[in-house]
């Protein structure tokens, strides 16, 4: 399905909504061959499977909720304890 396809399910008030300045500049940036994309969330890398796995597992136990913003308590205090070994 092309891109112009999808205006047949949109609402025609969004469909002519323009691109926002940050989608040109991202799209912009696809097309230079040595741009380093700074996108949030676009590693340059697979995710390895170990990741992969848990997420599906997460999936298959119904946790499907967002986090707070700040993350989990449990994963913050780990981190911290995994960066307080660091520094010694």
């Amino acid at each position: 399905m092309s891109i112009h396809e999808y205006g047949r399910f949109l609402n025609p008030v969004i469909a002519d909504v323009p691109p926002s300045g940050i989608r040109r500049f991202f799209d912009l940036a696809n097309t230079m061959k040595d741009a380093i994309s700074l996108g949030v969330g676009e590693p340059d890398f697979r995710t390895p499977y170990p990741i992969r796995n848990a997420a599906i597992n997460s999936l298959i136990d119904g946790e499907t909720q967002y986090t707070p913003n700040r993350g989990l308590l449990s994963l913050r205090r780990e981190i911290g304890i995994y960066l307080q070994g660091r520094r010694k």
